[in-house]
């Protein structure tokens, strides 16, 4: 091959790579992935594989985040946190919650999220376990209120975590969890009618979306871009598809089987 055509051939190769690195900029993926916070490995994690508080073996380790519970909340979480774990028959999530344990465990949850990181995983921890213990799915009949219940507990602790929990080795992996949980809630609530969409649940989801994690019209946070690097298909659902909780849906199925929101008793 002649010098001129080697010329062309390299300039061609940049070319593509040019437009390959600026198609990953645009759509906001991040090209590396970088190392998560939790492998990094500088980090001395003050509890163990926190992923496993919000799994079914959950109430085999709860009581490891007592010593963890600071003083002004320590009452309230001796009384309150074995609630959701003594759930029984699979009530629906609105009738449950709406009850004297739902009310305490819900106020619980609420003042867990506004104390410190370790507080902040004991409360997803109760929220994740409420899911797995009621039924939030909208069944036949399309009672979606159930399911955007779930996604206002979420909702309420992504807002306070998800832009701290990129850089924190301890919520980084659980608070993907919750966004993941999060958009399957919500796909069902706004799915729930047969033959439409539900337009409240569906705007709720977008315009707080938009907020936490950027990407559309403008840079992706923090809290984006650790998702889009670890779940590229869910982020570029959530950038360019009209039902742009698919992808997240189909990764909490794969993630998280057991929180399909029928319950299994």
């Amino acid at each position: 091959m002649a010098g001129g055509e080697r010329a062309v051939v390299r300039t061609l190769v940049a070319a593509i790579l040019a437009l390959l690195a600026g198609a990953l900029a645009v759509r906001g993926i991040p090209s590396r992935v970088p190392p998560a916070p939790e492998d990094r490995p500088e980090v001395d994690l003050p509890i163990r594989q926190p992923m496993q508080f919000l799994g079914p073996g959950a109430r085999l380790r709860i009581q490891e985040l007592t010593p963890l519970i600071g003083e002004a909340r320590a009452t309230d979480w001796k009384k309150a946190h074995r609630l959701p774990f003594e759930v029984r028959d699979c009530p629906k999530l609105l009738e449950w919650i709406a009850g004297p344990d739902g009310q305490r465990l819900e106020a619980l949850a609420g003042d867990l999220r506004r104390g410190t990181r370790d507080e902040a995983l004991a409360g997803l921890t109760l929220v994740f376990q409420v899911a797995r213990a009621t039924r939030w799915d909208p069944g036949f009949l399309g009672h979606g209120e159930h399911a955007e219940r779930l996604g206002g507990l979420l909702q309420e602790w992504l807002r306070a975590w998800g832009e701290r929990s990129a850089s924190d080795p301890l919520l980084h992996e659980p608070a993907q969890a919750a966004l993941l949980l999060y958009g399957r809630a919500m796909r069902a609530a706004y799915k729930a009618p047969l033959l439409r969409r539900a337009p409240a649940p569906y705007e709720r989801a977008r315009g707080f979306l938009d907020r936490l994690l950027g990407g559309r019209g403008g840079p992706a946070t923090a809290f984006g871009e650790s998702f889009a690097a670890r779940r590229p298909r869910a982020w570029t659902t959530f950038l360019e598809r009209d039902d742009f909780l698919l992808g997240f849906e189909e990764e909490a199925r794969l993630a998280m089987p057991d929180l399909d929101g029928e319950c299994d008793g």
